[in-house]
């Protein structure tokens, strides 16, 4: 992907940001940003940065009765690039990294991250958007995204809270959009994820976590039916396979949506519609976090369906969604039935000060079996940055997590962090 992103060409002209309005915010893959106007960073620039950051867990070894508490250390060079041409908009970031342990309870870690992503203009009517996400690490609140977040009906399930994990995780997807008339325009797209952990070595017994692969296509035809309204449907299949374990899950969903442009800074979409699930065989973790096969063939009908909203004023910046639908089990299990909300929000203090809220919470559910317990998950976060000079920022946050139910008898645990970070970045305008 880094290699297609270099080779396209930079001397077309166009607008890929106009053409890209046109794509149903369901359907591109990505997330609105909840970056307030004011805070954006200019569209072609050149940014080096270094971040350290200390975080505090009070629950690091989950399951150890008295609780016990540990500090993570990390330091991270970064390195983005983002342009804007006529008919193209790209951007580039690797951050590489070393996580240390306080207390020896994490493994120290070379981590690293890699975004990359791209809207072009092909034709007058054509626009190719792709994304690419690539992350290593031990830390669970690295997370896939970064400028560019997935989507919600894209993105991994994030809500299972697992400490002491490497995980690699993999997530491409590509999108090609053909505007027919001034209203109406269809596309066909595709992704794939790829999910990998390594043992937990001081959790508890060693075990090793349940690996994802899943390939899903889709294709959607929208009709503008008014100068902010436009309405459409979506087809798409999904392939989840554990491979280790000889399951699979096939979804088959068609939904509906409807995409309100409220204002200039804000839309609201609104979809939904039912899916059919083939379920072969299924794994979970159970008595003594042995991975087992529940030996099923199964099919049902569910309902699919999501909200997303989206608003960004010059200081301010919102971004809310829920979705339900059939997704991965996060490492604990296999196909699950997940709900899963979030809401976060940005305020530009002053020009030095910002001020970050997030909640959110997700339900998960197994699949075409017998067992109906879920693991819940609800987690709030608070930040506050300062921005020192015009190079260095300092941020603090504190995050309340709590896990309940579960599978088999895997600690979930709850947890309260405090953490700090410092950035340095230094930004240089590039092209013109």
């Amino acid at each position: 992907m880094g290699s297609l992103l270099l080779a396209l060409p930079a001397t077309v002209r166009a607008q890929a940001g106009q053409a890209s309005s046109t794509v149903p915010v369901l359907s591109s893959g990505q997330m609105p940003s909840a970056t307030p106007a004011l805070s954006e960073a200019p569209p072609n620039v050149l940014t080096l940065g270094l971040t350290a950051r200390a975080h505090y867990d009070d629950n690091a070894l989950v399951g150890a009765v008295p609780r016990q508490w540990d500090m993570l250390y990390m330091v991270s060079p970064r390195i983005a690039f983002t342009e804007t041409r006529p008919r193209l908009e790209w951007g580039l970031s690797y951050a590489p990294g070393v996580n240390f342990s306080q207390n020896l309870l994490h493994r120290n870690q070379f981590e690293q991250q890699f975004n990359g992503n791209f809207n072009w203009l092909v034709s007058p009517h054509g626009l190719l958007a792709a994304q690419e996400y690539y992350l290593v690490s031990t830390d669970p609140f690295s997370q896939l995204g970064g400028a560019v977040s997935p989507g919600p009906t894209v993105s991994p399930n994030q809500g299972p809270y697992i400490p002491n994990i490497r995980r690699t995780m993999t997530l491409s997807n590509a999108l090609y959009s053909y505007r027919f008339s001034e209203r109406t325009s269809a596309g066909i797209g595709g992704d794939f994820l790829l999910s990998k952990y390594d043992n937990t070595p001081r959790s508890g017994p060693t075990t090793a976590l349940i690996q994802t692969q899943r390939s899903s296509g889709k294709a959607y035809v929208s009709h503008q039916i008014s100068a902010r309204n436009s309405i459409g449907a979506q087809y798409s299949i999904q392939d989840l396979r554990f491979p280790r374990w000889n399951a699979r899950t096939t979804t088959n969903t068609i939904l509906i949506f409807d995409q309100v442009n409220l204002s200039p800074t804000s839309s609201l979409t609104i979809y939904g519609g039912p899916d059919h699930t083939n379920t072969f065989n299924q794994v979970q973790l159970s008595l003594g976090f042995i991975i087992i096969t529940i030996p099923v063939k199964a099919q049902q009908w569910s309902g699919a369906g999501g909200v997303i909203y989206h608003w960004t004023g010059n200081r301010v910046g919102v971004s809310l969604d829920f979705t339900r639908g059939v997704s991965d089990g996060g490492g604990l299990v296999g196909a699950v039935e997940l709900n899963s909300g979030r809401a976060d929000i940005s305020w530009r203090l002053s020009k030095r000060w910002s001020l970050m809220t997030s909640a959110g919470g997700d339900s998960e559910t197994l699949l075409a079996t017998s067992n109906d317990r879920s693991l819940l998950t609800y987690r709030e976060r608070v930040g506050l940055s300062q921005q020192i000079t015009q190079k260095m920022a300092i941020n603090w946050y504190y995050e309340r997590l709590n896990q309940t139910g579960g599978f088999g008898n895997f600690p979930v645990g709850n947890h309260d962090f405090v953490g700090a970070s410092l950035t340095y970045s230094l930004m240089r305008p590039i092209g013109r």
